[in-house]
Order: C-alpha cells, then structure tokens, then sequence
C-alpha cells in the first residue's frame, strides 16, 4: 500500500469529526494552530437544522472548509497569518468584512436569528454578538497544520473538492445549496 499523500492526510484529518473541537473553547485541543494550514467548521444537529431549514434540505455535519496564511503567487503577497490567528481573529472574533466564512453564516442566518445590518456590508452589534454566540454554541472546528505556504492554497483546492463542504463557493461544483447561498450573501451588500 502507498503511504498516504498530503491531499489524503488533509482530507483523513479534516474530514473526521472527532479531530473538531468546540468553537467555544478555540484553541484548546488543537496542535499546529501556530502554523498556516487548513480547517473545517462542523455544526451540531440543532444547528445543522437551522441552516438545512434555510435551504430547504439537510445538510451534512461538515459544512465549510479554508486556509490559513496561504502565499498569493498571483498577488506576489507572502501572508504570515496562522491558524489561530485566522479563526480567533476573524471568523470567531471578526466581522462579515473580515471573514468569508462568518459573512455566508451571516447571509443563511440573517432571518432566523433576526439580524440587522448597520449598513451594506456590516452588521450592527448586536447582531455580530449574536452570530458569535451562535458559533460558540453550535459549531466546532479541526485543523490541519501546513508549514508550506506557498503549497497551502494548492492543498485547499483539493482538499475542499474532495471534501465538498455545501457552504464553500469559490472553486466549487454548483449546486442548489450554493445557488441559493450566493443570493443569500449579496443581500449583505
């Protein structure tokens, strides 16, 4: 047998629910969070029904996938972001300019949770306390420390398309979850 590649390590590690902790208690229980590296947002079962009553479906566990501290090759950028650095600071700490992640939780829960923007492109306060809340609450995270940053976004691309998680867009295969998502987040803006 052939030792298991890099995408399959990623894919094994990130795709087990047992490797994610509560978002609560971020970064405890996690190795590597000083690195760049990759991560997946799991949700629980009352949070998986309010996101699937949004799209009128059930979704999986797994619902989002992404990376942290990736070179930009394109842009000629070396980032020097961490995981820890990354999911504190913006997807459980930030705002919905900061965080794809927290702008397309924002845009799916935005009646349910009755938010309220303070203008295009921000929530008000209270509303950003709410979706912190319902983060801590309902979902957990893995990670994946990667040292390379300049193969880390190569890796993402092929973790996430094995992976599929129904919330990620950019790269992704459509689907009627996504379609939906896409109109969900522009109301944001």
């Amino acid at each position: 047998m052939d030792p298991p590649t890099a995408i399959d390590s990623a894919v094994g590690h990130l795709g087990d629910e047992k490797n994610a902790r509560p978002a609560s208690t971020f970064p405890v229980g996690h190795a590597d969070v000083d690195l760049p590296g990759l991560y997946s947002w799991w949700v629980d079962d009352a949070g998986r029904r309010a996101l699937g009553t949004v799209f009128d479906t059930e979704l999986p566990g797994l619902i989002y996938g992404g990376q942290a501290g990736a070179s930009s090759s394109r842009a000629g950028v070396e980032r020097s972001a961490t995981l820890k650095s990354r999911i504190r600071g913006n997807h459980l700490r930030g705002n919905i300019s900061s965080s794809t992640f927290r702008k397309t939780l924002s845009a799916v829960l935005f009646i349910p949770l009755d938010l309220r923007l303070e203008r295009p492109g921000k929530l008000d306060a209270m509303s950003n306390r709410a979706v912190t809340s319902w983060i801590h609450t309902h979902l957990r995270v893995a990670t994946f420390g990667w040292k390379d940053r300049s193969s880390l976004a190569a890796l993402e691309d092929d973790v996430l398309k094995r992976l599929d998680p129904p919330l990620n867009l950019m790269g992704m295969s459509p689907s009627p979850v996504r379609s939906r998502l896409k109109v969900l987040r522009r109301q944001l803006t």
